[in-house]
């Protein structure tokens, strides 16, 4: 599936989380291409341009950070500039995901919270625009407060973002478990660094325990169903 990132940020080069998401598109396959959309772009954006990539693409993630409750303005930009005739009839059926990253607890955006809205209702106008456009729209990938987060978080943050971006939209269990041995262990193999082979081989590790253990999960759900039916 070829995916293509658009990133809006105001400071983009300054952003550590926009740095961390674009080293891991290393580890990421070929289809994967990431763009970042211009925030001096004075005269707008000319469609003709901007829609090469993304009339190659299948899926397509708009990745910014949630600004004064919203995207950045060169988002927004990009939209009217872009998404016109003849190149807006030619986006039905692709995938519209978004990568929002927030300065605050992923738990204060909810009704009675701090925050006070949830992100679904933040980003619904982004469900509108799918909609519009005849789009599927992704579940959102939130990156809270990425700047607070362990080392260890930020590792499962690499994988989750990976996954999301490669997997299937509707994805089984087994789907995931398997993109998840095979990738953690190319990037065993790929890097040179001891710790980080310790690391990636333990996960990997966990996650094959994990995958048997739904194996026999299985087997012990159709034995106490074949019970159940008298079948043995």
């Amino acid at each position: 599936m070829k995916t293509l990132v658009l990133v809006a940020h105001p400071k983009e080069q300054d952003s550590l989380t926009q740095a961390f998401l674009k080293q891991a598109l290393t580890f990421g396959n070929q289809d994967i291409k990431r763009r970042v959309l211009s925030d001096t772009q004075v005269d707008g954006f000319l469609a003709q341009d901007e829609m090469q990539d993304v009339l190659q693409a299948e899926r397509i993630i708009f990745q910014f950070p949630l600004y004064w409750y919203s995207a950045p303005a060169n988002l927004h930009q990009w939209l009217a500039d872009s998404l016109i005739t003849p190149y807006k009839e030619k986006m039905s059926a692709k995938e519209l995901g978004l990568v929002v990253s927030t300065g605050r607890p992923e738990s204060e955006f909810a009704l009675g919270k701090k925050q006070g809205y949830s992100l679904s209702e933040l980003l619904r106008p982004f469900a509108a625009i799918a909609d519009n456009l005849g789009m599927r729209m992704l579940p959102y990938f939130v990156i809270p407060q990425f700047e607070y987060q362990t080392d260890k978080q930020h590792q499962q943050l690499l994988i989750d973002y990976l996954q999301y971006l490669e997997l299937p939209r509707d994805h089984s269990f087994s789907q995931r478990e398997e993109w998840f041995i095979n990738r953690l262990a190319q990037l065993t193999k790929n890097k040179d660094e001891s710790h980080y082979q310790q690391t990636l081989s333990m996960i990997s590790q966990q996650i094959a325990e994990r995958g048997e253990r739904l194996t026999e999960l299985k087997d012990e759900v159709a034995m106490i169903k074949n019970i159940e039916e008298g079948d043995l």
